[in-house]
């Protein structure tokens, strides 16, 4: 009985530093692995599969800003991109294609593997917000 009742209030301690803590990360080995798929299907062409792209016609991902700003990185795989200084007029295989047609759990973890392997940090989107994004403009 004296066990008990010097091990109750441990107990309690424990508990109470237990629901201070933050809670813990998702697991994005899932979704890095899916976003590397996805990647090696829809983005090597262009930027290789070192990330690294093909020179003076494909920009390198590695550090980008883009890689620092979730909205813009969204916006872009959903709606496409031109590159620095071309036009509109541009010839369509210089622009970076919109990649709406990718599912929202896609291009969210596409996200997570471009930020883990060339940005600084992982970007964690989810598939909701990947869905708020579709419903506005570019």
């Amino acid at each position: 009985m004296a066990s008990r009742l010097i091990f109750a209030p441990l107990a309690a301690w424990l508990l109470a530093a237990s629901s201070q803590l933050p809670a813990a990360e998702p697991d994005l080995n899932p979704a890095i692995v899916l976003g590397e798929q996805t990647f090696a299907d829809n983005c090597r062409k262009c930027h290789q599969l070192d990330g690294y792209g093909e020179e003076a016609l494909y920009p390198s991902l590695h550090q980008q800003r883009l890689l620092a700003d979730k909205a813009l990185l969204i916006q872009t795989l959903l709606h496409g991109r031109m590159g620095q200084g071309q036009s509109p007029t541009a010839e369509p295989e210089r622009l970076m294609p919109a990649l709406d047609f990718l599912s929202n759990r896609e291009i969210a973890a596409l996200i997570a593997y471009i930020s883990s392997s060339w940005g600084d940090e992982v970007i964690v989107v989810t598939e909701e917000e990947v869905q708020a994004a579709r419903q506005t403009n570019p």
